[in-house]
């Protein structure tokens, strides 16, 4: 159900000419008129954020990196092994789409809390554990809380910026990717190996307690509080956000009331138009998902059979960390100058040609190296571009489980690829240069398409809360034939 702001007939009247009342700003128009720059407020939003973010992509790489000291603990069958390696991706089907409800239905920072404790609280199990099975358990509730706090982070770095500078802080949020994969390179090759892996897993299940830092570092989303008619809360966090930031931009965007939206007399976008949304989102987060587990996860395993291996060293799997910072840093730059599309289009491209050719030239160290870091940090500012341009395929209303399901698809994908892969290639036969061939190829058609096309996600008819603009230069494109439609309408 969509929650429309309207107004009773009273109001309605005293609105007419014989009875003037003030215009006031609505709070998403209010947040829109912020300058796009990162004031003290967004910096601290960042690293509280962030750092959320950083507890997530630690874990998941001291879970990854352990598995040789958990499988000599706790012996397991090979079947076991495969269902362990995917259980996180099993999980996370289950905790986008739930976790996008309880955001939309309690709150985004709500959702985000408890995604924290199913995540850590999966790790504790599995600390516990003395069977395969239940390492499984462990990893599976892990992945529920993984899967929640991906979108619902997303959605609340979105919903309290700018709508010119959402795409931006959500690709520096992205960032801490890496920074959280350095903490868990270091948990993993450092502290397990000392203090055995059951001790480090319970450590870090400690963590948990900046759930509580975020309850009170971090404001609720305004745009949900009034999307759910909590418009007074949504009005004070946006003050504090307007005087925190300290805005100075002067630009008058006046509407009825502060309950009422222009989207309030749009007509609701048919369900064809909305289903091939949706099958565009849900398309874009599976060939993201499976193109970047085999040109940055598969193909350097394959590579190491007969040449440098990469993951057998703390310094290069640090190293390709640092490269995700760098490719998320680089997406957060390039947004506000050539837009998504351009982006996503050209990052998607060269990572695909980059993999091409390392899997025609000599595997020696350094290159290897030095290749699988630059498709790294390519394949993270893809990333940071599908997270950016999500959201704002949703209405505000329904955008936690908007951005939930096509989490909780594109994971569905990747257990159905963590079986392909090796399938491809041990019973098709297919080459290392074939299988970059079959999975940049697929990327660069999808990314091409999406620029091609121009796709924008929510149009400006369709909900003034939810546009496609993510950044100042696709804000500038979408400026003219947005006027034209105003202009139509009146």
């Amino acid at each position: 159900m969509r929650y429309q702001a309207v107004e009773s007939p009273t109001a309605q009247q005293n609105s007419l000419p014989v009875a003037p009342r003030k215009l006031q700003k609505s709070v998403d128009a209010r947040l829109n008129a912020l300058e796009p720059r990162l004031s003290w407020f967004y910096v601290r939003l960042l690293l509280a954020m962030g750092m959320s973010w950083a507890v997530q992509a630690a874990q998941l790489v001291l879970l990854d990196f352990t598995r040789g000291l958990v499988g000599n603990d706790i012996g397991m069958s090979t079947q076991v092994l495969g269902v362990y390696a995917a259980s996180i991706f099993m999980g996370s089907i289950a905790g986008g789409p739930i976790f996008g409800h309880i955001a939309d239905q309690f709150g985004r920072r709500i959702a985000i809390m408890i995604a924290m404790v199913f995540s850590l609280g999966g790790l504790a199990v599995s600390a516990r554990a003395n069977a395969g099975n239940m390492l499984i358990v462990g990893r599976i509730v892990s992945g529920v809380g993984f899967g929640g706090q991906l979108g619902s982070t997303v959605v609340l770095a979105q919903e309290l910026s700018p709508r010119s500078m959402s795409g931006r802080l959500v690709s520096l949020l992205d960032a801490f990717t890496g920074v959280g994969g350095l903490f868990g390179v270091v948990l993993a090759f450092a502290v397990a190996s000392r203090l055995e892996w059951r001790t480090t897993y319970l450590a870090t299940c400690g963590l948990v307690l900046f759930a509580v830092v975020l309850r009170f570092s971090v404001p609720e989303s305004p745009r949900w509080l009034a999307s759910v008619g909590r418009t007074d809360e949504a009005c004070a966090i946006v003050e504090k956000i307007e005087h925190s930031h300290g805005n100075t931009q002067k630009t008058e965007l006046n509407f009825s009331s502060t309950l009422e939206s222009p989207s309030s007399s749009v007509t609701k976008p048919s369900f064809l138009k909305r289903l091939i949304r949706t099958s565009a989102v849900w398309l874009l987060w599976i060939a993201m998902t499976l193109s970047s587990y085999t040109l940055g996860i598969y193909i350097p395993t394959l590579i190491s059979l007969s040449g440098y291996n990469l993951f057998e060293n703390w310094s290069t799997i640090g190293a390709l960390k640092i490269a995700q910072t760098v490719g998320s840093v680089a997406a957060a730059i390039g947004f506000d100058t050539f837009g998504f599309h351009r982006c996503f289009a050209a990052f998607a491209t060269l990572a695909a040609i980059f993999s091409v050719v390392l899997s025609y030239v000599t595997w020696s160290r350094a290159v290897v190296i030095a290749v699988t870091f630059v498709v790294t940090a390519l394949l993270s500012a893809c990333w940071s571009c599908v997270l950016a341009y999500t959201p704002g395929h949703f209405n505000t209303t329904h955008r936690g489980r908007g951005i939930g399901y096509a989490v909780g698809v594109s994971r569905m994908a990747a257990v159905g690829g963590s079986y392909l892969y090796p399938h491809m290639f041990n019973v098709w036969v297919l080459s290392v240069p074939g299988l970059c061939w079959v999975s940049g190829g697929a990327l660069t058609i999808v990314a091409m398409s999406v620029s091609r096309f121009n796709y924008q996600s929510l149009g400006h008819d369709d909900d003034t809360d939810s546009s496609a603009w993510t950044s100042v230069a696709d804000l500038e494109n979408g400026m003219s034939s947005a006027s034209e439609g105003v202009t139509e309408r009146r």
